[in-house]
């Protein structure tokens, strides 16, 4: 029998005290946009973006005393077309529970119990809304559409999405769709995503690996001596081709790495950067209850073709802090303008 008999007590958990007790749940990417993209800034209303054609052959034997009239070269054009998002997240101190000793700290020493803006505590959740401005930039240039609509509708996002967090701009999938079609040249096809049911539309072995060296044999040679060209692929092509290192032995340029602590796979020389962010937003926001909408995806392509435009890169993760006396509430404001383009079919291979 224990010498003392605690069972009518109401004992409770230590509860954390610190912020640097906090643990948040991992974003799925919290990777600087410059990683993935050049950013231009400047953008804040429609802005031409032109493009001059390649002059073809030059030079015949000279005849005469009138030189060889050569061709010319096209001017083609897009346009930036940024919009203006923004959000407020507010906060009120009264509706923290008065014993929770994380914010006691600040209740006691702030001379105004409902300001919270300034303290320790109140920055974590201020960090907390930065880290998830910038997720949400990343899923936003991949997988925003204008045309947005839900299964229901006809479209591929699941049943209950708030498509107005998709349909503020066009993002790179659904221009990569429009301008590498299915019939292009420089598309690939992933025939495992045409499966029916989420167990048909697995990889077969060495899918991955017949999917890269089919995407570097399309590819033009402007965008494979092209020094920044990486590949982006979904986790589900990454891990099937990590398989197939495993089994293989396929030479110096086909490997997995540690840089600075963290892998990096190469496929021929050329590295794949593994997007587990697109697994996450296909599986969250692209299932129709049977199948995933185009699991398995791979974009060949640079930085400079896939830029990202805004007036500011600082208003990207910018946040205005501060507290409202009347109403009582610390208030966290963002606004930016955004815009991502597709500049040169020519420069990107699409596997999907």
């Amino acid at each position: 029998m224990a010498l003392i008999n605690a069972d009518a007590l109401t004992l409770n958990a230590r509860e954390a005290e610190t912020v640097s007790e906090v643990i948040f749940n991992r974003v799925y990417n919290d990777s600087d946009l410059a990683e993935y993209h050049e950013i231009e800034t400047g953008i804040d209303v429609k802005t031409q973006i032109a493009f001059a054609g390649r002059l073809g052959l030059l030079g015949k034997k000279a005849t005469g005393c009138t030189p060889n009239e050569a061709g010319g070269f096209e001017l083609t054009e897009k346009f930036w077309t940024p919009v203006l998002e923004d959000f407020r997240i507010k906060h009120c101190q009264a509706d923290m529970p008065a014993l929770l000793k994380l914010f006691r700290k600040s209740q006691r020493i702030n001379p105004d119990f409902f300001d919270a803006v300034g303290t320790q505590e109140f920055g974590v959740i201020i960090s907390a809304v930065e880290t998830a401005m910038l997720e949400n930039m990343h899923r936003k240039i991949w997988f925003n559409d204008t045309a947005a609509q839900t299964v229901a509708d006809g479209g591929v996002f699941k049943n209950g999405t708030d498509l107005d967090y998709f349909n503020s701009f066009d993002g790179l999938f659904k221009q990569v769709f429009t301008e590498v079609p299915s019939n292009a040249a420089n598309r690939i096809d992933v025939s495992a995503n045409a499966g029916t049911s989420y167990a048909g539309q697995a990889l077969a072995e060495d899918a991955a690996l017949a999917i890269f060296e089919k995407m570097v044999t399309a590819a033009d040679e402007r965008l494979v001596s092209a020094e920044d060209s990486f590949i982006l692929a979904t986790r589900s092509l990454a891990d099937n081709y990590r398989a197939t290192l495993r089994n293989k032995n396929l030479g110096s340029g086909f490997l997995e790495v540690v840089e600075e602590g963290r892998p990096k796979l190469y496929f021929d020389g050329i590295e794949v950067k593994v997007r587990y962010d697109w697994d996450r937003y296909i599986k969250t926001y692209q299932d129709n209850g049977t199948k995933w909408n185009l699991p398995h995806r791979a974009v060949f392509t640079t930085k400079s073709n896939i830029p990202v435009g805004t007036l500011s890169e600082e208003d990207l993760t910018k946040l205005d802090v501060f507290f409202d006396k009347t109403l009582k509430t610390n208030i966290m404001d963002a606004a930016y303008t955004i815009d991502a383009k597709h500049l040169e079919s020519y420069m990107t291979v699409a596997a999907y």
